[in-house]
């Protein structure tokens, strides 16, 4: 059943939440993401060399709930937070460049697809337009110096 795509900001907000949370705590999403990003671009697998992924698993699923949580202006931790990944993302940190993060929210949207058990397609175009504000806030930190260490 084709539904209507005309909503409001908020409302598409809500429908990637409500998705996000219906597929989030099933116990191979984060494994299945980082697939799902490996098979998008092999290349991102090198920034992945010697870690942990029991623990970035976890920090994955921890910064998702910091973006969505972003799109919440009066959120000032997760605005904290999603800044302080955007730094640790940056050119003078880990160097993730810009164009990655469109893998990043292609395979955030196929994972969800495959763990939503109430996906339907126009929740991809939801999730690609929600999602893309906070990252392309990341984007926009990218070239920034890295701040001295206080």
């Amino acid at each position: 059943m084709a539904r209507e795509r005309k909503k409001t900001w908020e409302e598409k907000v809500t429908l990637v939440r409500a998705s996000y949370n219906r597929s989030a705590d099933t116990p191979l999403f984060a494994r299945d993401f980082y697939q799902h990003l490996f098979f998008l671009s092999p290349k991102i697998k090198k920034y992945f060399e010697n870690t942990d992924f029991e623990h970035q698993e976890k920090a994955l699923m921890a910064g998702l709930k910091y973006i969505l949580d972003f799109l919440d202006n009066s959120n000032t931790n997760a605005r904290a937070q999603v800044l302080r990944l955007s730094q640790s993302h940056a050119k003078d940190n880990m160097n993730i460049y810009p164009h990655d993060y469109y893998y990043w929210i292609d395979a955030l949207v196929m994972t969800v697809k495959k763990h939503d058990t109430q996906w339907y397609n126009d929740l991809a175009f939801y999730w690609r337009e929600v999602v893309f504000y906070p990252v392309s806030f990341m984007i926009s930190q990218y070239f920034l110096p890295a701040k001295p260490e206080a």
